[in-house]
Formats: structure tokens, sequence, C-alpha cells
């Protein structure tokens, strides 16, 4: 329980102020996203004051300390013991070895989805800010300028080795018709996906990989689903001999969030996506983009979306208008310090 004095603190304060704290690597998304620009756009309101702070934590001076993404939590409490009057959060938070540790030392957590929410809520008080990037508008291309029959992928290798293999059929019909799927990833340090759907491994740089993918038909996102040898084997026992015959047999992380969609909306390139959770928002209503689950689906939506010109485009702008509406990352900024300040003026 936080004490009174400091509930008081922040609550009856004209401008609250942030501290992120924790060396950033700006290659990753996390570091990149919920400290770099969520901080930014939080330093925009008039209500708020925010900065980022790599090192030296002895002279600490804000109302709520944010730690980034595995901060080591011994370090997260030698700083507590320091300073007793602020709030704590962490970023993506984490009951895998030491991550409980922090879950148990921090106050509140943010998280970017809510599949994440849904299941982290059970330990600790969470926000969501989805994982949005600052794209500039510069790096569209116009459906004329791009290439044909390209799909693109850009995310983790391991999705890619996971891949359900309902997508992988479709793709390598598609391949067999002439049509190239690019994945961008970091092979350089994960190695190469052996895969053989992928006609060109592009490596992820971050100064070519959003032009890469503004250079694609369509963009596809695979849910992020680990399911270890045995589980995939009863599963695909369960799918052959079709033995529960009207359900779908979906699988995806407890961190599983639309991030890779948002990008593909905003640089107006269509999203083919599998069926969960957070892609419902946007694609959902097929509309802006196709939600999939069988190998015929995955096949007819990318088809379609490559040879249809005018879908591509009618697809592509109404995704880019929700992607702006719905995820604005000012708004969600402002809603996290709203909800932030409901939840300590009621709930603790």
């Amino acid at each position: 329980m936080i004490p009174s004095e400091v509930v008081k603190k922040i609550i009856n304060k004209d401008k609250i102020e942030i501290g992120f704290f924790g060396k950033l690597d700006l290659t990753n998304g996390s570091d990149r996203i919920f400290c770099y620009t969520f901080s930014k756009h939080l330093n925009e309101l008039k209500y708020c004051s925010s900065y980022l702070k790599e090192n030296n934590f002895d002279n600490i001076k804000c109302d709520i300390a944010i730690f980034k993404k595995d901060f080591p939590h011994n370090e997260i409490k030698k700083i507590q013991k320091k300073r007793k009057d602020f709030l704590i959060g962490i970023i993506n938070p984490s009951d895998k070895n030491h991550g409980i540790d922090s879950i148990k030392i921090a106050d509140f957590a943010i998280v970017g989805s809510i599949e994440e929410k849904a299941y982290y809520s059970k330990y600790i008080k969470c926000f969501v800010y989805p994982l949005i990037e600052d794209i500039s508008e510069k790096l569209i291309r116009k459906y004329e300028k791009r290439p044909n029959r390209v799909i693109c992928y850009h995310g983790n290798k391991q999705h890619l080795d996971y891949i359900n293999t309902n997508i992988e059929k479709a793709i390598l019909r598609l391949i067999d018709e002439g049509y190239k799927f690019k994945a961008i990833y970091n092979f350089k340090k994960l190695g190469k996906c052996k895969k053989n759907i992928i006609t060109d491994h592009i490596q992820w740089d971050k100064d070519n990989w959003l032009k890469e993918i503004s250079n694609s038909t369509v963009g596809i996102c695979p849910s992020t689903h680990y399911t270890g040898f045995l589980r995939t084997k009863i599963a695909n026992f369960f799918a052959k001999k079709r033995i529960l015959r009207n359900d779908y047999l979906l699988q995806y992380k407890n961190t599983s969030n639309a991030s890779r969609a948002f990008i593909f909306h905003q640089l107006k390139i269509p999203v083919v996506a599998e069926i969960g959770g957070s892609f419902h928002h946007i694609l959902g209503d097929e509309t802006a983009g196709y939600l999939c689950y069988s190998e015929e689906s995955w096949y007819e939506s990318i088809t379609r979306l490559c040879n249809d010109k005018d879908l591509n485009k009618n697809f592509s702008e109404k995704a880019y208008k929700l992607v702006n509406l719905l995820y604005n990352p000012k708004s969600w900024s402002e809603r996290f310090l709203n909800e932030l300040n409901y939840w300590i003026a009621h709930e603790y």
C-alpha cells in the first residue's frame, strides 16, 4: 500500500513528473516505443513532464519512476530503499525467472495489449500502451510504385519457425504461382529461418526496415505461439483426425499484440492476420484487412489483395485512417495518465 502522503502528492500536482530509467537500445522495440517515444509523447502534454535517465540513479527526482524491460530487480530494490516517495512502474512484466521479483516490487506495469493485460493482471495493476512506432508519412509509397505480388513479414525469427502450418501451405502455393515472400528479421543475430517459404531474407536494420516494408504489396501477421513439441503434436493430431470438428485450435503468447500490423497500416500496406485478440480491433469487420485461419482463407485473402488494385488501396486507406484514429500515441498517453490518476485516487 502506497502511503497516503504519496498519493496526495501525485493527485494534487498540476504537473506530474515521470522518469524512464535504464540504458536504452533503440534497435529494441520495447526500449524504442515504451521508453523513448512514450516519454516524448507524455512530455508533449501540458500536465506532464517526462525525461529519460540511463545511469546514475542516486538522485532521482520524480513522482513516477518507470523502469525499462529487464531492468534488474535487485537494482530497482536498491533505488526503492533510497526513495520511498514515488510510484514504481515496470515495462513488459514477466513471470519467468527473476521477472516475478520485479512484479513484487513494482506498483504497476505497462503492457502492450489486451492479451497481456488479461494475463498479468493476476499479479499486478496493468495499464495498456499500444506499441505505436513514430513513422514519417514520407515513407509511404504510392500503390503504383510498389512491386506486385510481394508478401511481407517483419518481426522475430522464432515467429517464422513456429508459423501455423495453414499459413505455410498457403504461401507455398503462392510461391509456386510466382509470388515472393520476404521476411525482415535479425538473422545475423538469430540465424536464418530454415523454412522453404521465404524467397527473400532481409536483414533488419534501423535505417532500412520501414523502407523495405513500404516496398511490399501485402503484409502478413501470424500469431505468436510457441507451443512446444508435445503440445504441437497433440494439436496436429486433433486437427488431422478432426476429433473436434467445429472448433478452432488457436494459440498465442500472453504478450501477443497487433504492433506488427500497426506498422503495415501506417505505411498503407493492407494486412492479412491470424485470428487472435488485438487484431480484431481494426481487421475484424473485413473492411480494412482480413483475419484468417484455414489454408484456403490465407491463400484467397493474399491473392485478392495482391491482384485487386482497388481493394488493396481501399483496405490500405481505411486501415491507415483507423490506426491513426484508434492508436494515436498522444491520446493513449493522455489515457494512461487519466487511468493512473483514477486508480491512485479511487483504488489505492
